[in-house]
């Protein structure tokens, strides 16, 4: 082959691959999926992430397909010294030469902003039950339903349910309610005080209604329109200021057995939703952390023992119970526990897994303590007395009913430490079991 017919031959080749390798990329929108973890509700239902997708169709790709890539002139192939290179006979580049920087606009963000947040919705709600939506896909969770009409502002995801609803971590607790869909009941928001001033997102209002066939099972939730006026209660504002989650409860009005002339009357009653202040409150027989039932006036005060427990870097209490209807041990007269304004402490936990139980490191007796969890525990007890974070603190020091726990609670105009041994209870508080 004559060196000309030689150059005619590559110069053909190049140009052919050159332009099957130039295809035009029509930009079509891609699909992205964003998938979202749910929590289980107290009966263990849970809820899955679903995915998401744009809208349109892609312009075709005009890039031709390997089959259609052309086929170099059978002179080229034929002559061994013009083949085209396989990808490892490649040229490698000097050892010295310089290796261009990655195209920065090309590369992923790994730390891409999250996406926006819809006007009026919680961050923790977004694409959950309650939160703002346009179609069925922006609630991003197994079974969710867009309610866009009129009706609806902004949207409010929903889904249908029986009797219970799945809840997630971080998200607005829910309810099953009915009415909302045309069969069946459908999971709504209940009134979040610590994610929205009013309770719920802007057009949304609290109204206190029965569980879908368990109507005697009352909630607030989240509805369209106004809702009801939230009670006047300087407690109330107090608690949505400190933004503390709670939500808003009946009173029982429970009667100690065999007294029916006593009332167990709550004032403010709420759940008490955990943590507080950064504090998981757990019972002490349970494994989790659990919404606790008492009046506002406790719940602020619980919230001021987070502030001071954080300084000891604290960030489990175990209790062993607040809200019960009965009589102070061998009285005739109303425990705290029976107002929601009492709160029996086992146990401290540290970030670093300390435990500090009252049962077990409290030197019953011994003033100052001798060893390290007992110096806590004594410091912990004078404090929530010197800071009146409670009016009355009763250790274990008071009497043998106390044992294993400090009781605390805001019996009005008091502030008493039971602590030395032998002391006369507070006058208004017989000695037993607060």
């Amino acid at each position: 082959m004559s060196p000309a017919r030689v150059l005619s031959a590559v110069a053909c080749a190049a140009l052919a691959l050159g332009v099957a390798a130039c295809g035009s990329d029509g930009g079509g929108k891609s699909k992205s999926e964003m998938a979202l973890d749910a929590g289980a509700d107290a009966a263990g239902a849970t809820a899955d992430g679903s995915a998401l997708s744009d809208m349109g169709s892609p312009i075709p790709d005009a890039r031709p397909t390997p089959d259609a890539r052309p086929t170099p002139p059978d002179a080229v192939m034929a002559d061994p010294d013009l083949a085209v290179p396989t990808p490892d006979a490649r040229v490698a580049p000097p050892a010295d030469a310089a290796v261009p920087e990655p195209d920065a606009a090309r590369m992923p963000d790994a730390a891409a902003p999250p996406p926006p947040v819809p006007p009026g919705d919680a961050p923790g709600n977004v694409g959950f039950v309650g939160s703002s939506c346009a179609a069925d896909a922006d609630c991003t969770y197994d079974g969710g339903v867009c309610l866009a009409a009129a009706g609806y502002p902004n949207g409010m995801c929903t889904q249908a349910c029986d009797r219970l609803c799945p809840d997630r971590d971080g998200a607005s607790t829910t309810f099953c309610l009915g009415d909302v869909l045309p069969d069946g009941g459908a999971c709504v928001q209940q009134c979040d005080f610590a994610a929205f001033p009013t309770g719920c997102r802007p057009g949304y209002g609290c109204r206190t209604l029965g569980r879908f066939n368990e109507p005697a099972t009352e909630r607030q939730v989240c509805l369209p329109g106004e809702g009801e006026p939230l009670p006047d209660d300087s407690c109330m504002a107090d608690l949505a200021q400190r933004r503390v989650g709670y939500l808003l409860s009946s009173n029982p009005g429970d009667h100690p057995a065999g007294h029916p002339e006593l009332t167990c009357d709550i004032d403010g009653p709420i759940l008490l939703e955990s943590p507080v202040g950064g504090i998981e409150y757990r019972y002490i027989e349970n494994d989790a952390p659990s919404a606790m039932f008492m009046s506002c006036q406790l719940a602020v005060a619980i919230d001021d023992l987070s502030t001071y427990l954080r300084e000891l870097d604290v960030v489990e209490v175990a209790h062993i119970g607040t809200y019960n209807c009965r009589l102070i041990e061998g009285t005739n007269e109303l425990s705290t526990h029976g107002l929601g304004t009492a709160l029996d402490i086992a146990q401290l936990t540290t970030r670093d897994g300390t435990t500090y139980n009252v049962e077990r490191d409290w030197e019953v007796g011994v003033d100052p303590p001798q060893t390290a969890a007992g110096r806590f525990l004594y410091e912990v007890a004078h404090q929530m007395y010197e800071r009146r974070i409670f009016n009355i603190v009763l250790t274990p020091e008071y009497n043998a009913a106390h044992y294993n726990h400090f009781h605390v609670d805001l019996t009005p105009d008091a502030h008493f430490l039971g602590f030395a041994p032998g002391l006369p209870p507070w006058p208004s508080r017989p000695a037993g079991d607060d």
